[in-house]
């Protein structure tokens, strides 16, 4: 153990939650890669739950009673934004200039796309896609930022505060059907940040496991009521096994796979770009689907890499901004 600059004891990385960034943002790649070639593998979307419920573990573990809300709200917009606007902008221009396909430009889709705000048509999944069509899940995690910053003006019971609202507003999703903002704001991904928040006091509580476990396991039995449900039951029960691994130690340091997890952000951001040039590509040469899908996938790994290392980690750099606090990864979103 270290001495961070307040003084505070520094625990060692939370290692496995690394491994499974780099997991969450492998299947997200995979799944648009085959989708694109004609053979989708469905399953790998669903790394945007673990995405989640990864969101609401760490933002409960990395704060504390004197945590304040402006300085949160601070920290992680300036982790998700300047880099998340970057691409926005890359995704403009490279549709200006006939490198990937155009999109229907107005200003109130240009400033809620900056903005994190869920604006445009809503399709069957209850999402709306901004100009960088990744965004979406940034949309929701962004909300889920701010409200989190609003619970640490509360003393105390801050993660019940926040079960109440989030379920609160899952539930008048399922019950008026919202468009527009309210549709992102309540849609049912929230339960996998309150799920993950549990998650996390469970490990910042050592107490209190018995009860939030028997806790859990009656809300995961009612979540699967939920058609989608099953998904993030599944992300949280992956969660809570790596960090049991993880609290045993038994958990070893591999860097490749460190690598992806520090570099999930980008390889998530970025991924548009080299799935549709390659698959462009692949097309014109009448490459086989299963083989275009397992190319693009790795030029899309590679690209988000070596975006990783010539910009996000450079600009981190030049924010202050630091890639862990008391030894614990802060999650750059999905």
């Amino acid at each position: 153990m270290t001495i961070d600059q307040q003084g505070a004891p520094e625990r060692r990385r939370l290692l496995g939650l690394q491994y499974l960034r780099a997991v969450a943002a492998t299947g997200v790649v995979a799944f648009h890669a085959t989708e694109a070639a004609g053979v989708p593998w469905r399953t790998g979307a669903h790394g945007i739950d673990l995405f989640f419920v990864l969101s609401g573990f760490l933002m409960i573990a990395i704060t504390d009673g004197g945590a304040r809300p402006w300085s949160f709200f601070k920290d992680r917009f300036l982790r998700i934004a300047p880099l998340y606007w970057i691409a926005t902008g890359g995704r403009i221009v490279a549709g200006m200039v006939g490198v990937l396909p155009g999109i229907a430009l107005d200003l109130n889709r240009l400033v809620a796309s900056f903005s994190f705000i869920p604006y445009g048509e809503i399709n069957a999944r209850r999402i709306v896609l901004p100009i960088l069509p990744v965004g979406w899940t940034l949309n929701i995690e962004m909300f889920f930022y701010t409200v989190f910053a609003l619970i640490l003006f509360l003393p105390r019971c801050r993660m019940l505060a926040l079960t109440v609202i989030l379920c609160g507003l899952v539930i008048i999703g399922f019950v008026l059907h919202p468009v527009g903002l309210a549709a992102g704001w309540t849609h049912v991904l929230m339960l996998e940040f309150v799920a993950g928040g549990w998650l996390g006091m469970a490990w910042v509580r050592p107490q209190w496991r018995r009860r939030i476990a028997i806790g859990l396991a009656v809300a995961l039995g009612l979540w699967l009521v939920i058609p989608t449900g099953r998904f993030g039951v599944a992300a949280t029960l992956l969660v809570a096994a790596v960090l049991v691994l993880e609290a045993r130690g038994l958990i070893p340091e591999w860097r490749p796979l460190l690598l992806l997890g520090d570099a999930s952000y980008s390889i998530y951001l970025w991924q548009l770009f080299p799935l549709l040039l390659v698959f462009r590509l692949g097309m014109h040469l009448h490459v086989q689907p299963a083989i275009l899908a397992a190319v693009t996938i790795l030029v899309a790994l590679a690209g988000g890499i070596a975006a990783y290392l010539l910009l996000e980690r450079p600009l981190l750099t030049l924010l202050r901004r630091r890639r862990t606090r008391r030894g614990i990864t802060v999650p750059a979103g999905p």
